[in-house]
């Protein structure tokens, strides 16, 4: 049983990489390497911190 929820949890991480999503638990484990000591942001504070980044870039200039 562990092992068919460790594969469901990689195929969710790849599908949500291939679809350009945030992946918050990559962004916590990057930010106690790199920023020790420091609170990272809350999942939602992530989330929106990436919608910013992806359309309020000026990359996307287009929804298709």
């Amino acid at each position: 049983m562990n092992q068919l929820i460790a594969a469901w949890k990689r195929l969710n991480t790849h599908v949500k990489t291939i679809f350009g999503m945030p992946n918050y638990e990559r962004y916590l484990e990057h930010h106690r390497q790199a920023h020790p000591g420091e609170t990272p942001m809350s999942e939602r504070e992530y989330y929106m911190y990436c919608l910013k980044e992806r359309y309020e870039s000026g990359k996307v200039t287009r929804c298709c």
